[in-house]
């Protein structure tokens, strides 16, 4: 079966060098494609074509730029409590609680810098909070007191605020954060600003780079749906961050809106908040939209039960064909 990891995994594969004789080639053409002598390099632009026609072709149906291929699990190990207190491990399982589900990624899908280093950073940030937490309990001590609230160990104001955007509470995570931005070729988001003009939903932002987090309404069989937006330009690692339940089951398809744009679209029923009594369940949607300029993600949520879903395709389809998903990203590089 052709999967998105073995597609990645077999382009991957092709020689660095025959890629730059593939570059020689082509330049001295003047960018016209023509059979070069060396018969190697021409099966190896072949077989290139062959593996980028069959992405293309195949990605939306796969879902490779939909849910399936956005969300991302922390690896998190399996951790025992013997040397805590009984109080001291229903803390810890608590703290545990609220790394332990799937997030979406923002800025990629599987196989891309953005996927890989937001998946590597997610987990081991969860990870390290866990293990600290646990340490403090063992001493004796408040589980969060290993946190430098006031950030004293940045250098600089850029640095005081990445590890702000980013959740850095210590030294470790930090240092950390910038080894894997380093090591995925990726930039590190540096200031963030507030949107005051909204009415429904808070912590609406810009940032530096064009990169956003916005809001959106569309009224569709007389109901109105407000819904938030997610933009993110290629070349940086998300310092939104959006997070699905592990377990949720969901559909997912492929639509063209009627402004031509290509989405996928996933409808899952799950807990938006199982802590809260009575447990609040919802209808969760996501619509992803894929450009050379970067990704857009629409969210909104529906109170209850889904009941037919045929009902609900043709409900979200709708309202993805208000959203002009390209007027997100055009004219957001500073």
């Amino acid at each position: 079966m052709l999967t998105n990891e073995l597609l990645f995994d077999a382009i991957g594969e092709i020689d660095d060098g025959f890629i730059l004789d593939v570059a020689e080639i082509l330049e001295q053409s003047g960018g016209k494609v023509v059979r070069p002598r060396n018969k190697t390099v021409w099966r190896v632009l072949l077989v290139a074509a062959i593996l980028i026609s069959l992405f293309t072709v195949t990605a939306y149906a796969l879902g490779w730029f939909g849910l399936s291929a956005r969300r991302i699990s922390p690896d998190l190990p399996e951790v025992t409590d013997s040397a805590l207190s009984d109080a001291d491990a229903e803390t810890m399982a608590r703290i545990r609680d609220t790394h332990r589900h799937s997030y979406v990624s923002l800025g990629g899908v599987t196989g891309s810098p953005e996927y890989s280093a937001a998946a590597e950073w997610l987990s081991w940030r969860a990870a390290h909070e866990e293990e600290m937490a646990a340490s403090q309990l063992e001493k004796g001590e408040t589980y969060y007191e290993w946190r430098d609230l006031e950030r004293s160990f940045t250098e600089s104001d850029e640095e005081l605020s990445v590890a702000r955007l980013y959740g850095c509470w210590d030294l470790a995570s930090l240092v950390k954060l910038y080894e894997i931005a380093e090591a995925h070729g990726l930039k590190l988001h540096t200031q963030r600003t507030k949107l005051w003009d909204n009415r429904i939903f808070s912590d609406l932002c810009t940032y530096e780079n064009g990169s956003s987090k916005r809001e959106g309404a569309a009224e569709v069989d007389g109901k109105m749906t407000f819904y938030l937006v997610f933009t993110e330009l290629p070349g940086y690692l998300p310092a939104e961050e959006l997070t699905t339940s592990l377990t949720d089951e969901y559909t997912e398809w492929e639509y063209t809106t009627t402004n031509g744009e290509t989405v996928n679209i996933a409808i899952l029923e799950g807990m938006r908040n199982p802590h809260s009594v009575p447990a609040n369940t919802d209808v969760s949607v996501f619509v992803f939209w894929k450009g050379e300029q970067g990704n857009v993600t629409a969210v909104f949520h529906y109170p209850g039960v889904m009941d037919e879903l045929e009902e609900w395709q043709s409900h979200v389809e709708q309202i993805a064909d208000t959203i002009d998903f390209a007027s997100y990203v055009k004219g957001a590089q500073p």
